[in-house]
């Protein structure tokens, strides 16, 4: 039971939160900022008005466009060079991931038109609060007595045609890691929640992996975790991030190969978990 507790607390010691940054890439994160500043602002208003005028007509793939050009950008402004490896499923309409940074919503909105559960903190930090209301971000407070308030709010988005993913570890890591699954959510699988003709049965598992190019970094460059301040590592990543990031999508798990959401959960966390073990052993 110990060993299980921890796998849910994991909490690593020895926090460096910015590695040195000499002159250059002092300069190097300033340039970043002045083109991250005005790109970001110019689409987030583009993105407001086209939501507002197409959303009535029920017109989403333009609003996805845009948000979706801004997260490649982003990705590519922070030095991530992105890689998908496998296919979107059509069948799935919940989609679960490891949780490594908040540079993960880039990674994934830059493929899936898709809608976020986050915590209600994540709500209140200046500027990626915002970001991640505009986009419709479903704010939970991770409380137990509350998950079927939150589940039925998620139950609407489905029914309304609304991809949903979720993080089950609950928190970000180090990204050399993949801690327990949370089982929560996973009911969803089990309910019978009714979309375009057919019960949601299916959950696609995807994997996000960050190699870091620059050697004299450590391997957890990317990760944002425990008490690490979102304005440090912000600044990491302005001045000094360099590498690549692949986003993997596994095959669909089916809540009828599965005898409850227990069981489909350890099954999409050991799917993850196994390739992000196989990456760090051959990286």
């Amino acid at each position: 039971m110990k060993n299980l507790e921890e796998k849910y607390t994991w909490e690593k010691e020895n926090i460096d939160d910015i590695p040195p940054i000499d002159f250059f890439h002092v300069l190097k994160g300033l340039l970043r900022l002045l083109v991250f500043l005005p790109l970001t602002i110019f689409l987030v208003l583009i993105f407001l008005i086209f939501k507002a005028i197409l959303k009535p007509l029920n017109l989403n793939y333009p609003v996805f466009l845009i948000r979706k050009l801004w997260s490649i950008l982003i990705l590519r402004l922070f030095g991530l060079k992105l890689k998908v490896i496998g296919k979107q499923s059509y069948s799935s309409t919940i989609f679960v991931s490891n949780h490594i940074s908040w540079t993960d919503i880039l990674v994934i909105q830059s493929v899936l038109d898709i809608i976020f559960i986050a915590k209600s903190d994540v709500k209140k930090m200046p500027g990626l609060g915002f970001l991640a209301s505009i986009a419709n971000t479903v704010f939970i407070d991770r409380n137990p007595q509350k998950i079927s308030k939150d589940s039925l709010i998620l139950k609407k988005k489905i029914e309304k045609g609304e991809l949903i993913c979720f993080f089950p570890e609950g928190t970000s890591t180090d990204g050399l890691r993949v801690l327990k699954f949370k089982s929560g959510f996973f009911q969803l699988l089990f309910d019978r929640i009714y979309n375009q003709n057919k019960y949601i049965k299916k959950v696609q598992p995807l994997s996000i992996y960050y190699k870091v190019h620059n050697e004299n970094l450590s391997k957890d460059f990317y990760g944002w975790w425990g008490s690490m301040s979102i304005i440090s590592h912000i600044t990491k990543i302005l001045c000094l991030s360099s590498g690549s990031v692949e986003l993997k999508f596994h095959d669909s798990l089916n809540s009828e190969d599965f005898n409850d959401r227990k069981e489909i959960a350890l099954a999409a966390e050991n799917t993850i978990a196994k390739y992000i073990s196989f990456q760090l052993s051959n990286n």
